[in-house]
């Protein structure tokens, strides 16, 4: 068992880990500006992010580090130039702070939990880690920096490092855009969605989870950098169907008529692969209400100030996590029909 330091533990992924860390027996020191109040687990106070923070309290008699931490992303609308400067600041001379301080306290691991904007904002292509990193965003790049400063600080120490690339986190508690698409499922209204053919990554909080504590001292991680996801790439539609069937509102009437293609009885379990069925006949109770529109109106619609969401549910952005199961044996405890139903579980 190791001593464990967390930052960001009171976050959505930092809550969660931490618990599941503790039930593994790790020693765990949870580090965020907000008090972590979990049985079995010692908290520290968070210093401010950035190059001049001092991590020598967190960092006494720690084995390895789960840096979660930092800036949140923010839409292109609200970035502007200080935006830009307190996303490197904190983001990655942050982290190159943290690392260098993890290597003189002896820590003998590092795991960065970056994110899949380090390397595009949307790609046709799926990401790899061999794709060449074109961040479009301020906090992209400042992930990007970040993961290079770390392994610049680390790479003549003793202190191994693992990044992570995620795409959208889903879980109990999201609030970013997955929460706000549940919420506009959950109404029932028809969204004009049927037509979009894009492809998008996703990973259940709790399949990330699972997956940093299975990176945890393990020389199989040490000096790789993943894509994690549930392995089940959808379109937008396909992902809102999902919700739809995951949601008990919308199973029991919200919401649930389609206007136009439905999907057999038999075939409601088969997301992302593209084996649905589709056919003029009565639709499911399970499905939601959309509509054909033409996607290309949807998609210059999604460049226009203010639309950055609609760009987001026309675009795609998936992930090759095979490597991952290759390389550690790992494959994601939930599917996404489980982690779905878990998220909007009442």
């Amino acid at each position: 068992m190791m001593k464990v330091l967390v930052t960001g533990a009171s976050g959505f992924v930092g809550s969660m880990l931490c618990a599941r860390l503790a039930e593994a027996a790790h020693d765990v020191v949870a580090c965020s500006r907000s008090r972590v109040e979990q049985p079995g687990i010692f908290y520290v106070p968070s210093p401010e992010l950035g190059p001049e923070a001092d991590w020598t309290l967190a960092l006494s008699g720690i084995d390895a580090v789960v840096h979660l931490a930092g800036r949140a992303h923010v839409t292109s609308e609200q970035a502007d130039a200080k935006t830009d400067q307190a996303y490197l600041r904190i983001n990655a001379e942050g982290t190159r702070a943290l690392a260098a301080q993890c290597a003189a306290a002896g820590v003998k691991h590092f795991i960065f939990l970056s994110s899949c904007h380090a390397i595009a904002g949307e790609s046709d292509d799926v990401l790899t880690d061999r794709t060449v990193p074109q961040p479009v965003t301020a906090y992209g790049r400042s992930k990007l920096a970040a993961e290079e400063a770390i392994k610049s600080v680390l790479a003549d120490s003793d202190c191994a490092w693992t990044i992570l690339r995620p795409p959208l986190v889903y879980g109990p508690g999201n609030k970013a855009n997955f929460g706000l698409l549940v919420k506009l499922v959950q109404t029932g209204l028809p969204l004009p969605l049927a037509s979009v053919r894009n492809r998008r990554s996703f990973i259940y909080v709790e399949n990330l989870v699972d997956l940093i504590v299975n990176c945890l001292g393990n020389p199989k991680a040490f000096g790789k950098t993943f894509l994690p996801s549930d392995g089940e790439d959808v379109s937008t539609p396909e992902l809102i169907r999902a919700i739809a069937r995951a949601n008990p509102g919308v199973e029991h009437g919200a919401g649930s008529r389609e206007h136009g293609a439905g999907i057999d009885e038999d075939e409601r379990g088969k997301i992302g692969d593209g084996s649905a069925t589709r056919h003029p006949s009565p639709v499911t109770r399970y499905s939601p209400r959309l509509f054909p529109f033409p996607e290309s109106i949807l998609k210059a619609l999604g460049h226009l100030p203010g639309l950055g969401a609609l760009r987001k549910l026309t675009s795609s952005l998936y992930v090759d996590s095979e490597p991952i199961w290759r390389e550690l044996g790992w494959t994601p405890p939930f599917t996404m029909e489980e982690g779905l139903r878990r998220t909007l579980v009442k």
